[in-house]
């Protein structure tokens, strides 16, 4: 089963969109939004596995929405606007549908998700790691060997992340997600959008004015668990 939801300003729009969903049994609609402030948090609570997305939003745009999000599930835009296709593939964008949308048009873009669902489980299920693998990581003329649970935390930055292990913090150039994805699911944490935690490491935790939590490594690095992502980790340690 497949949870999505649906992020439309247009009540009609939305309606017509869950009767076209309805011949595909995988696709459970769990909720729905009309605007910018609306999808970002409903995106945010619900963790949906796949959005339908227009682009133009009360509040502002799609972009608007994906840019406050801590993790971007797959998209399949909808929308009556061709020009904004090439920004929209720089996102998990599964496919990008014109209005008026077909049965014809779903068809193509839930093949294309069930094929990278495929992809991804294939390539998780064969290349997932443990907290004793190592992996290698080349930066510059430098190169290392790591072991899993030698890592800290690991940052995003941009398209790369920089990885933080005893005294170095060498650039890997492949993507914080698709780092998360390989790495063991109850050993490190995606705190906010731009850092994940290996949680053997954390000493201390406490509140912190933004509403959110502060950490404290054992070698006093001090790191932010955001608002949104503070209630999972709290469940997560049990606190």
């Amino acid at each position: 089963m497949i949870n999505a939801v649906i992020v439309e300003d247009s009540e009609l729009a939305r309606l017509e969109l869950i009767n076209l969903l309805q011949a595909y049994p995988d696709i459970n609609i769990i909720a729905e939004a009309e605007d910018v402030a609306s999808a970002i948090e409903v995106i945010s609570t619900t963790s949906p596995d796949l959005v339908f997305m227009d682009i133009d939003l009360p509040g502002g745009n799609a972009f608007d929405v994906l840019a406050k999000l801590e993790l971007v599930p797959a998209l399949i835009f909808t929308t009556a606007f061709d020009k904004f296709a090439l920004d929209a593939f720089e996102f998990n964008t599964v496919d990008y549908l014109l209005k008026p949308l077909k049965k014809s048009h779903l068809d193509r873009a839930l093949a294309k998700l069930n094929a990278n669902n495929q992809d991804e489980q294939l390539k998780s299920s064969e290349h997932a790691l443990s907290a004793n693998s190592q992996f290698f990581i080349k930066d510059g003329d430098k190169c290392w060997l790591i072991k899993v649970n030698e890592v800290r935390f690991i940052e995003a930055i941009g398209n790369y992340s920089r990885v933080y292990f005893s005294t170095h913090s060498p650039m890997h150039y492949s993507s914080l997600q698709k780092i998360s994805k390989r790495l063991p699911e109850t050993q490190f944490f995606r705190i906010n959008r731009q850092q994940l935690v290996n949680l053997q490491y954390v000493t201390k935790i406490e509140p912190w004015i933004t509403g959110g939590l502060r950490l404290t490594l054992s070698c006093g690095q001090e790191l932010d668990v955001s608002r949104r992502q503070a209630n999972h980790f709290k469940q997560l340690m049990s606190l």
